[in-house]
């Protein structure tokens, strides 16, 4: 059971790896650059990537290149509507400053 869990978190840190370098290049990426970029054997990166392929986190080019995919805007711009820059930074801010630095009202630009 420990083994099974292990590896699950493995993945996860594999795909991460494998989001990263595709997010670092403008172009699509051959197998052979991420897995050299990466560290990953390339048969495995060609299997999680696959997968990633199949939740369209990564898309595949005719060419045989990869790059990220639909999904990812998708759940970025959910995650980028709940995240509010001055609501987030307005604590750090006046740690920073060691004083209050005004109010927050819901709508200030």
């Amino acid at each position: 059971m420990t083994a099974k869990a292990t590896s699950s978190i493995q993945v996860i840190a594999r795909a991460s790896r494998l989001l990263d370098a595709l997010a670092a290049h403008d172009e699509p990426v051959s197998l052979k650059a991420l897995a050299c970029i990466t560290g990953l054997h390339p048969s495995t990166a060609f299997r999680i990537l696959a997968s990633l392929i199949e939740h369209a986190f990564v898309e595949r080019s005719m060419a045989g290149h990869y790059r990220l995919g639909v999904r990812l805007q998708q759940l970025g711009s959910r995650a980028a509507g709940r995240f509010e820059l001055r609501r987030e930074t307005h604590p750090i801010m006046e740690r920073i400053c060691g004083e209050p630095v005004g109010e927050f009202r819901h709508g200030d630009a």
